[in-house]
C-alpha cells in the first residue's frame, strides 16, 4: 500500500516538475527563405496590438524591447526606412481548466486471484483546477515579398510571480523563443541553439 502511495506521489512530483521547467516553444520556418539576405529589421506598424487597441501597452513595449535586444545581439540592426524583414508579435492569455480523475487504490490480489476477496481500499479524489495560460508568438515577414519566413511561439502558465515581475517574465519568454532561432545577421548557416 505504501509503495503505491509513494509511486503516485512520485508521478505527481514529476508532473509538477515538468510544468515548472519553463514554457513550451514551437518554431516554424519557410524552408525556401534565404536568411543570408536579412540584416535589418523594423516592427510592423501596430505590432502586438489587437484591432481595438489604439496605443501600445506596457507589455507590448516590453516585448518589443526584448525582441530588439535579442535581434541586435545576433547582429541585426534596426532600419525603419528600408528593413529586410518586419517583426510582428501577438500576446494572448486564456483561462484553462485541468482535471484529474479519481484514482482507485487497492482491492485486488492479482497473484491470488479467486482465493481472497480484496479489501475495499480507498479512492483518491480527483481534482479540478483553473490557471491562466499565456502565449507569445513572434513573426518575421520578408518586407519585399510579404511572406512569413519564421515564427516562434512560447506557451506557459501565467503565475503570480509572472505578474509580480513582468519585465523578467517577458525577457524569459522572448529568450526561450530566440534560443531556438538558428541564424545571425547575413548568414544562412544555422548556429548551435543556446538551449
Amino acid at each position: 500500500m505504501q509503495i503505491v502511495k509513494t509511486a503516485i506521489a512520485g508521478i505527481l512530483v514529476g508532473m509538477l516538475a515538468a510544468c515548472a521547467s519553463g514554457p513550451k516553444v514551437y518554431i516554424d520556418a519557410d524552408p525556401a527563405a534565404d536568411f543570408s539576405r536579412y540584416q535589418s529589421f523594423a516592427f510592423f506598424e501596430g505590432a502586438g496590438k489587437s484591432a481595438e487597441e489604439k496605443y501600445t501597452t506596457l507589455s507590448g513595449q516590453r516585448i518589443e524591447d526584448a525582441i530588439s535586444t535579442a535581434l541586435e545581439a545576433r547582429g541585426y540592426r534596426v532600419d525603419i526606412n528600408n528593413p529586410d524583414f518586419l517583426v510582428n508579435f501577438h500576446l494572448k492569455t486564456e483561462e484553462k481548466t485541468q482535471t484529474s480523475p479519481p484514482v482507485y487504490m487497492g482491492g485486488y490480489y492479482g497473484y491470488r486471484g479467486g482465493m481472497y476477496v480484496g479489501w475495499p481500499g480507498y479512492t483518491e479524489p480527483g481534482y479540478t483546477s483553473t490557471y491562466t495560460e499565456g502565449t507569445l508568438s513572434i513573426d518575421f515577414v520578408d518586407r519585399r515579398t510579404n511572406q512569413m519566413i519564421w515564427e516562434g511561439t512560447s506557451v506557459g502558465r501565467v503565475t503570480s510571480s509572472t505578474r509580480d515581475a513582468p519585465n523578467e517574465a517577458v525577457r524569459t519568454a522572448v529568450a526561450s523563443i530566440f534560443a531556438k532561432y538558428p541564424y545571425v545577421a547575413g548568414s544562412s548557416v544555422p548556429v548551435a541553439p543556446t538551449q
